[in-house]
């Protein structure tokens, strides 16, 4: 997110107190450890001005400059949602030895050593996997580098995750912004077992859909996909904020056993000048084919799908808003800010029938049910394993709910489902609320400081215990 221009002040009240604790039916499927039911890592931007499209022409969203990260920092979340700060608050990873770390994907596995892989956002961009253990005697959390700082393959990297291959090696998925253009990367972590070609593919041309922004393609983000073919290794999703578009790529075992091809397979456009920058499919199983598609400068939301015959990505309904109806007034200072227009992250809740929708500027999170029926009685013509007919009907909006904080960059919720995390950058903290299993609306619990907070991940507890 960079390169056009504003300025901008809003005055919120306070979120409402905390609730009552869950109830122990749901907690106690989660074991804890020292209390704590999720162990969680900010990364944060150590330098100032960062990821900010109004800087260029505007100075900036006005906050504490005096104010920039320390690096990753590890948080605590307790069994009633509430956070604390690990380590006295000092940083895991500090920002000396990798600065603006703005994104992390953890792969802990039980039994398997657990690993954070961070980027720097820099522009000559680097990232780095680090092994995690919680000591609970001490209520500690210890990273060790566990190989050096590889180059990410272009600059500004903003997004990375990971995925375990059919071959059984791990692979990450790196979208580097860029100046120029936008770079999607894909890294083996055994190069020696599995190898990718081409592990690098540059997007080019931007849709000019937003002259300012939009002129090059800028990589955001991506997402692995389920996949529809026994044939295909795995399936992924890349964003292009600049392209205004969803680019599909396949990995495919080739005859040398040990190379993974690497093929465009579709590309969808999205909404001329909507820029999208997130994508995540359903988490549940008969949904999964469904996915929701952050548009950050419409401010909307977008559902999406991958046809059951043939894997290709179409739309689903029309964008929706996550901005309250006449927002902002003409008059006020948002409405020459890209019209108030700036969404963050989207995300599934667990059970896939909620959701959560940040916007930037109006400092809130809309939740949205989402209306769907399956047809229980027809099988479509598609692989065996596809979920079966799902009839999405539209996202139905059941609250709105101010953050508390400026400029929420990043969404997480827990596994169990009980609570959202919120990484504010501009008001320097991470904020928790309890997740209504019922009806999925959010209530405030506590906040942490954490200096330009960009993103929070989190790990359940007993995945990096010592």
């Amino acid at each position: 997110s960079r390169f056009w221009g504003g300025l901008f002040l809003i005055s919120r009240p306070g979120p409402s107190p905390p609730p009552s604790p869950p109830s122990p039916s749901t907690s106690q499927r989660y074991p804890t450890t020292m209390g704590f039911k999720y162990i969680g890592f900010v990364g944060c931007y150590t330098k100032p001005g960062q990821a900010d499209p109004f800087e260029a022409s505007h100075g900036g969203i006005p906050h504490d400059r005096s104010r920039v990260g320390k690096g990753v920092l590890s948080i605590g979340v307790g069994s009633d949602g509430k956070l604390v700060h690990l380590n006295n608050g000092d940083p895991v990873i500090k920002a000396d030895a990798l600065p603006n770390p703005s994104y992390l994907s953890f792969n802990g596995h039980i039994g398997k050593e657990a690993r954070l892989c961070v980027v720097s956002e820099l522009e000559g961009g680097k990232w780095q996997p680090f092994s995690v253990c919680f000591d609970e005697k001490h209520s500690v959390v210890k990273l060790e580098a566990a190989g050096e700082k590889l180059g990410t393959g272009g600059s500004y990297p903003c997004h990375i995750i990971h995925a375990h291959s059919a071959l059984g090696v791990d692979l990450l998925f790196i979208s580097n912004y860029g100046e120029d253009q936008g770079v999607f990367s894909i890294v083996s972590t055994n190069p020696l077992l599995v190898e990718v070609k081409p592990n690098q593919v540059v997007f080019g041309a931007g849709s000019n859909g937003n002259f300012t922004r939009q002129q090059t393609s800028h990589a955001h983000s991506s997402c692995v996909a389920p996949s529809t073919s026994p044939k295909r290794s795995l399936d992924v999703c890349a964003v292009d904020l600049g392209s205004d578009s969803i680019i599909q790529f396949s990995l495919t075992q080739k005859s040398d056993v040990t190379t993974l091809g690497c093929n465009e397979i579709g590309r969808l456009a999205a909404p001329a000048g909507s820029g999208p920058r997130s994508l995540m499919f359903n988490p549940n199983k008969a949904l999964s084919n469904v996915a929701v598609v952050s548009l950050e400068m419409t401010a909307q939301v977008w559902l999406i799908r991958r046809r059951p015959h043939d894997g290709c990505l179409e739309g689903l309904s029309t964008p929706v808003s996550i901005l309250p109806e006449n927002w902002p007034d003409d008059c006020t200072s948002e409405s020459q800010f890209n019209r108030g227009r700036w969404a963050s992250d989207a995300v599934w809740s667990p059970d896939g029938k909620y959701v959560y929708a940040a916007a930037r500027l109006h400092d809130s999170i809309s939740v949205f049910k989402l209306n769907y029926t399956i047809d229980t009685y027809r099988q479509p013509a598609s692989p065996e394993g596809c979920p079966k007919s799902v009839n999405v009907e539209k996202l139905e909006l059941v609250q709105r709910i101010n953050t508390g904080g400026k400029t929420p960059r990043c969404l997480a919720v827990t596994e169990c489902g009980e609570f959202l995390l919120v990484a504010h950058q501009h008001s320097h903290d991470v904020a928790s609320f309890r997740r209504d299993l019922q009806d999925g609306t959010l209530t405030f619990i506590n906040r942490l400081d954490a200096n330009c907070a960009a993103c929070v991940k989190l790990a359940r507890s007993e995945l990096v215990k010592l």
